[in-house]
Parts: structure tokens; C-alpha cells; sequence
């Protein structure tokens, strides 16, 4: 309240003089305006009388008023200040003169005065400023003269002093925007010495607008000044302004007082009410500081100590206060109880997050504790450290086909196993799933990490009991050696991870040793799965068709589809070297779904080039085909490109379809139902199909392109195709012979009822931006083009 007050009172002496400028200016400015009226009035006063005393109306010419003027032209200087006079007929030609010569700026007011019949007047200023006053007169004949006089204005400034009790000047100032004092010339004066010094001082630069409409305050010693410009006339290079001068520094003084008043009457005012607040508040604050000086301690969990702050007074009147310091002693009690309970707790949160709940073995919170002390202490040991990462296999079917309750009473049975399989000081972690690590502590080469990796596997030999359940359960063991304190645990942990998965693909149940290839053939792994993402991006991918025809007729059956990877820099890979590393990689299925789509596109150009009957193969990988969104996007495909199932043939490997045999046939049946037939690729090379063929709803079995090539060079390979053959029509399926490079080859398949033949002899795949040109040229009423030919001969 004292700010707002003292702020208000402020701005209102603030407001008090600046309307005490404004009405200075206003004063300044409509007194001048009086003087000069009077004075332009005067002369036109005198010219009207003295040409009604020389009958200017009743001649017929103006040379007695010329005569007059000449009589009467120093009783105009002595009486009217009157310094100059021309009489100028309306011709513009000059009847007398006073100077030597008529300036342009004569002419120019008698030509207004002719234009508007009436007097005219401005001030007009170059070596001085005068008050120029043109009035036309009329003769007996009706003919117009104009008398133009010019006045000094120096009686004007002399009353304006007396008047206004300001000091005057007449000044002249460079055309510009900005106010330079320092630049002003001088024409007249009331007061030359205060002016001047005035002028001549250095003030900060204005705006010239701001001090017409405000004024400017000026100093000069102790005194303060206001200076207000009232403009005159304006030239091209010069502006001439009335200066009015007037010296406030009483009214400066007095407004300084009433400041210094009021802020010294504030801040006794302010004095006075925080002495008063403080001696009211002080003993609530004291008891507050108390409190807030004790709080602390139970933050630091320093309750007794906390209790003995004296908080609490006796008194009869209970306040808020009293009611914290209270609630705060009580708050100590549970928060003292809350404490050992979470110290408790707390113990038993650090053992849940360092050890397996399922089979108690350390976690791989553990493993990176225990792991990186090791590191950091090998070189005070003597020898070094093993790591070795375990992966059960196939676990994924215990729990798929038992159910998880069992798939953890494996787990623990397998934990065991690894447990008792190391000694005391080393460590065997649950790293996370079916996978453990173990750690050996001091071992002095990699080979006494193969042994305990040997008993390990040994172990697992012996089949695990569970229940009624009897499981046959291997392990893949992925080692490392290090002595090297520059390696980190998690390198230690990931090497041997590296190492695991090489021996499960080399078939499992075995141990591999880390080497530094490994990781070099992983980095690839993953760079090469990166630059898939980016070729689908950039649409680096493309597909090739390779043809299949009937054996017997070389009817066009339809295409195998290939994928086919053109990179920028590598040029075309080889689906051999990408395919297999990409296999199980999530980008496998997305590039999947690209295949599939670019499959349904190119079937809807054969179909509008008449290849009505055709069918194209699509190879599924294992994840692809056990992906649960497989179904629901070949229903999207059918229904955008509104072709049916029949022209699209799946094809699954062997080692596809014994990977999870049961999923496989319920995925297969869904999608056989939609209207897909089936294909089992590479027959004959994986591992028990032929147990399954009678379950699979399969359509087409398709021969090895291996068994192919050396069919009849080979008499145990002539024996298994022809006996595939013969099963494969028992069942009444299709067979597809891969591979096919040789007509001899042609002619045998063909005589052993082989239904459909691929390869090399009629065509290598075809490029899709080629597929046109190929069938334009190779194919005639969906046969082969030169076979009919030989036909029709």
C-alpha cells in the first residue's frame, strides 16, 4: 500500500508538470499568434484607410496612390516598423518600390492576393524573419494593385517578453529529425547571454516532433529551464522557429520536495509497520525457525535426537503451531517404525533383485556384479577367468507341448545340473529363459573351461524325470577364456553368447570356443540386416521368375518367385549369402510381406496379358510362416488386387515344418481352407517329413535340384528320385523336379511320370522388368513357344 501510494503521488507531480509544459506551449503559441495577428491587422488597417484617403476609387489609375505611398513611406517606418513596400499592378509589374529590386516571393503573394481577392500574410525568414502582408486595392476603372509591405517582427519578441514574462529568440535549425542545439543560428533575442549559453550546451539527441508537442528542459548551473518552439517557416535547408524560454527551477524545486516528502514519509510509514509486524510475529517465528531447524534430523533419520528439540510449550490456548510441533513428534514415532520396516524390506528387495526366484541361482544383475569385480581384479590373479553362456534346445516345445508349469520344473532340474557341475568359487547364473552362464574364477587356459563345459554336457545326457514325464534335454554351450583386465564383463558375456549360437547352428548338444571370426561373421550378420531395412526403403529389391512347365506338353504351369537384391555398391548378392543370415532376423518377415505384395502385382499383369491359368510360388521362411498377422494380410492382398487364392502356390522346407509340426499343420489347414495350395521344397534333405505327409494338407512335393544333377551319373540319386516319384503319385500329389539342366535329364523324368519340371534348361530366373519381352517371345497360348513349334512340324 505505501508503494502504491507513493508511486501514485509521484505520477501525479509528474502529471502536474507536464501539463504545466503543454500549457507554457499553448500560451506561448496563441500569444505569439495574437501579437502577429495585431500587427498584420495594423497594416492592412492603414492600407484600407489610406487609399480611401487618397480616393483610390474614384481614379482611373494608381499613380496618385503611387505618389502617396512614396509621401508616406517613412511614416510607415517610423509608426509600423514597416522596413520594405511594394505597390504591383495585375500584370505582376511594379508600379513603386522601396528596395532596389522585386523578389520572386512579392509576385508570388500578389498573384495569391489577385487569385483570392483578399488580403494574404506569412511570415517569411532568411537573415531575419518578417511578417510579410499583401492587400489589393481597387480603382474608379475596377483594375486591382496589390501593396505588399513586409514588417520586422522585433516588436512582436519584445511583447512576447513583456507578456509572457519569457525570454524570446528567433533561431534557425538544419533540416532533420533529430534536435541538434548546438547548430542553431541565431536571428533575435531577448535574453542573448542565457540563450546562448543554453544552446551551447550538450544534451542527449531528441526527437525534433517530441519537443514541438512536449518541450525540452534545459539546465544551466543550478537553474532548470523549459524550452518550448513554436515553428515560423520553413525552408529547403533551414526551419525557423519562436524559442520561448522560461525558467522553472522554482517549480523543479518544489516538485523535488514533495518527492523527497513523500518518499521520506513512506519509508517512515514502511519503517513503522514492519517494526510493528515484526514484533508481532517474532515469537511465532521463533517457534518456526525451532521447527524448521528440527525437521532436518528426520530427514537423516535421527528421531531420538529429533524428540529432544523442545517443540511443544505449555499453554492454555492451543494455536496452529502447537498442533504441528505435535503432529510433528508423532510423525517421528512412524516414521522411525516405517524405517526399520523399510530396512527390512529393503534386504529382502536387494536379494529378489540379485537372485532367480524359480531356481534360486544369481541373476544377471549378479552375474554383471560379480563379473566386473573379477575383471577389474585380474591382474593381482594368478591366472584368468572362463565364461560360459548355456542355451537349452529346444526347450520352447517342453513348454509349448507340457505347458510352462513343467517348463519350470525343468528349468530348476537343469539349474541343478549346472550348479553342481562348478565349484564353490565359481558362479552359475540364470542369465534369463532356458539361458545360464556360468563363470569359472582362476582357471589358467580355456582348456579347463572345456572341462567343466564337457561335464556340463554330460550331465544333460542323462534324460530329466518330471513327474510321469521323462524330457531328453541338451544343452549348447558358448565358451570364453580372458586374462585381458582391458576386456569388459559385458564383451566377456557377449563373446561367449556368440560363441553358443554357433554351436546350435551347428547342430546343438555341443560346446564352440569364442573366436574373434565369430563376431566378425555377427557384425556382418547385423550390418547386413541394417542394409535390408535401407534396400526396402530404397526399393533395392526386385523379383526373378523362373518358369515352370508340364513335363509332358510344356504347358506354362506357372513361376517360382525369387528374390533378388541389386545393391549400389556390391552389385547383385546372391540370395545364398543373404537369405540364410536373414532368416530369423525380424526383417525377414517384413521383407516377407514385400514379396508377397510384389507377387500379387506381377500375377495381376500376366493375368491381363491371358495367362489366366498360371500360378505363382512364393517361398515361406519358418517365421514368416508362424507369423499369427500371415493370414489376415493374404485376405487384405486377395481383396485390393481381387485375385483368388488357386493362382498362389506356398512353399514350405522340410526343416520349416518339423520345427513346430503341429502349429505347422493348423496353420497350413487355415490358410489351405482360404483357397492356397502347398509345396514341400527341397524334399528329401530335412528330417522326418515323410512321418508327417499323410497329416499335411500338401499339394505339390517338390525334388531336390541336389538329387537332380546327378541323377544319371548317380544310380543311388536315379533311385531316390524314381522312388519319390512313385510315392509322391501313390499320394496323389504333384511332383516338381528342381534343377532341371539337360534334355537327357528331361527325358528321364518325363518317362518316370514326373508332372512338372524347373531349371536351367528352358529358362534361368527372369528379371521382373524382363518378364514381358519373355513372354511375348517364349510363350504362345501358354505353351512354350519353340516346343509347339517342333510340334506344328
Amino acid at each position: 500500500m505505501s508503494a502504491g501510494f507513493s508511486t501514485l503521488s509521484l505520477w501525479r507531480l509528474q502529471a502536474e508538470f507536464q501539463q504545466f509544459q503543454h500549457d507554457k506551449l499553448v500560451m506561448g503559441s496563441n500569444q505569439f499568434g495574437v501579437e502577429k495577428d495585431s500587427l498584420d491587422n495594423q497594416l492592412r488597417i492603414w492600407v484600407e484607410s489610406f487609399s480611401d484617403i487618397v480616393g483610390v476609387a474614384e481614379q482611373q489609375d494608381f499613380s496618385k496612390l503611387t505618389n502617396a505611398i512614396a509621401e508616406q513611406f517613412y511614416a510607415l517606418q517610423l509608426h509600423l516598423n514597416v522596413e520594405k513596400l511594394w505597390l504591383v499592378d495585375e500584370n505582376l509589374q511594379t508600379l513603386w518600390l522601396s528596395p532596389d529590386f522585386t523578389p520572386r516571393l512579392v509576385r508570388e503573394h500578389a498573384s495569391e492576393v489577385l487569385k483570392i481577392q483578399e488580403p494574404f500574410s506569412a511570415i517569411h525568414c532568411e537573415s531575419d524573419c518578417q511578417l510579410y502582408t499583401s492587400v489589393p486595392v481597387i480603382n474608379g476603372d475596377g483594375n486591382i494593385a496589390v501593396i505588399t509591405m513586409s514588417a520586422s517582427l522585433i516588436d512582436v519578441i519584445f511583447l512576447l517578453n513583456k507578456s509572457l514574462e519569457s525570454e524570446v529568440a528567433v533561431v534557425s535549425l538544419p533540416v532533420a529529425d533529430k534536435l541538434h542545439l548546438d547548430k542553431a543560428s541565431f536571428i533575435s533575442m531577448s535574453d542573448q547571454d542565457l540563450t546562448s549559453t543554453l544552446f551551447n550546451q550538450s544534451y542527449p539527441e531528441v526527437e525534433l516532433q517530441e519537443v514541438l508537442l512536449e518541450g525540452m528542459e534545459l539546465t544551466n548551473e543550478q537553474d532548470y529551464f523549459l524550452m518550448n518552439l513554436v515553428p515560423l517557416a520553413t525552408t529547403d535547408k533551414r526551419n525557423y522557429f519562436l524559442v520561448l524560454i522560461d525558467n522553472v527551477s522554482e517549480f523543479k524545486e518544489k516538485n523535488e520536495s514533495y518527492r523527497r516528502y513523500f518518499l521520506i514519509t513512506e519509508l517512515l510509514i514502511f519503517v513503522a509497520l514492519a517494526l510493528l509486524v515484526f514484533f508481532i510475529t517474532s515469537p511465532f517465528t521463533r517457534r518456526l525457525i525451532n521447527l524448521a531447524n528440527a525437521l532436518p534430523l528426520l530427514a537423516q533419520k535421527e528421531f531420538v535426537e529429533f524428540r529432544k528439540v523442545p517443540l511443544t510449550r505449555r499453554s492454555f490456548f492451543v494455536d496452529e503451531l502447537d498442533i504441528l510441533a505435535n503432529s510433528a513428534q508423532e510423525l517421528s514415532f512412524e516414521l522411525e517404525q516405517l524405517n526399520i520396516e523399510v530396512e527390512q524390506k529393503t534386504k529382502e528387495l536387494e536379494n529378489i533383485a540379485m537372485y532367480d526366484l524359480l531356481t534360486g541361482l544369481p541373476n544377471r544383475n549378479m552375474l554383471n556384479h560379480q563379473l566386473q569385480k573379477l575383471v577389474a581384479n585380474l591382474h593381482r590373479m594368478s591366472g584368468g577367468i572362463g565364461v560360459l553362456f548355456l542355451d537349452l534346445d529346444d526347450f520352447k516345445k517342453v513348454n509349448d507341448s507340457h505347458g510352462h508349469g513343467e517348463g519350470d520344473r525343468l528349468l530348476e532340474e537343469a539349474a541343478n545340473r549346472v550348479r553342481t557341475s562348478i565349484k564353490k568359487s565359481d558362479l552359475a547364473c540364470r542369465f534369463g529363459g532356458d539361458e545360464f552362464v556360468v563363470v569359472l574364477n582362476q582357471i589358467h587356459s580355456v582348456g579347463d573351461a572345456l572341462v567343466v563345459a564337457e561335464d556340463i554336457l554330460n550331465r544333460f545326457k542323462a534324460p530329466i524325470k518330471i513327474g510321469s514325464s521323462i524330457f531328453y534335454v541338451s544343452t549348447s554351450i558358448g565358451v570364453v577364456f580372458s586374462d585381458d583386465e582391458t576386456h569388459r564383463a559385458d564383451d566377456l558375456v557377449s563373446f561367449a553368447d556368440i560363441a553358443m549360437y554357433e554351436a546350435k547352428n551347428n547342430g546343438g548338444s555341443q560346446y564352440h570356443v569364442y573366436h574373434p571370426d565369430m563376431f566378425k561373421r555377427v557384425a556382418k550378420r547385423v550390418e547386413l540386416e541394417g542394409e535390408v531395412r535401407q534396400a526396402l526403403l530404397k526399393k533395392q529389391f526386385s523379383i526373378a521368375m523362373q518358369p515352370q512347365l508340364a513335363a509332358k506338353d510344356k504347358k506354362l504351369i506357372g513361376f517360382e518367385a525369387l528374390l533378388r537384391w541389386e545393391h549400389p555398391d556390391r552389385g547383385m548378392i546372391p540370395p545364398d549369402e543373404f537369405i540364410p543370415i536373414l532368416e530369423n532376423s525380424e526383417y525377414m518377415i517384413e521383407l516377407g510381406y514385400w514379396v508377397m505384395r510384389r507377387c500379387f502385382e506381377l500375377t495381376a499383369e500376366f493375368i491381363e496379358q491371358g495367362l489366366v491359368d498360371v500360378r505363382v510360388a512364393i517361398n515361406l521362411s519358418a517365421m514368416q510362416f508362424l507369423d499369427p498377422h500371415l493370414s489376415d494380410y493374404l485376405r487384405q492382398l486377395m481383396r485390393r488386387f481381387n485375385i483368388p487364392a488357386k493362382h498362389f502356390e506356398l512353399e514350405l522346407t522340410e526343416q520349416t515344418l518339423v520345427s513346430d509340426i503341429d502349429k505347422a499343420i493348423n496353420v497350413m489347414y487355415s490358410l489351405k481352407n482360404i483357397g492356397f495350395s502347398f509345396a514341400i521344397d527341397d524334399f528329401g534333405t530335412g528330417y522326418s517329413s515323410l512321418a508327417y505327409l499323410k497329416k499335411m494338407p500338401v499339394d505339390v512335393i517338390k525334388i531336390d535340384k541336389s538329387f537332380v544333377f546327378g541323377m544319371l551319373e548317380n544310380h543311388s540319386d536315379y533311385q531316390i528320385i524314381m522312388s519319390t516319384i512313385a510315392m509322391v503319385k501313390n499320394l496323389g500329389l504333384i511332383v516338381v523336379a528342381e534343377g532341371v539342366e539337360s534334355g537327357a535329364q528331361l527325358r528321364s523324368l518325363t518317362m518316370n511320370d514326373c508332372d512338372i519340371i524347373q531349371g536351367y534348361y528352358f529358362s534361368k530366373p527372369v528379371p521382373e522388368k524382363e518378364l514381358n519381352e519373355f513372354i511375348s517371345e517364349k510363350i504362345l497360348d501358354g505353351y512354350w513357344k519353340t516346343q509347339v513349334k517342333k510340334d506344328a512340324t
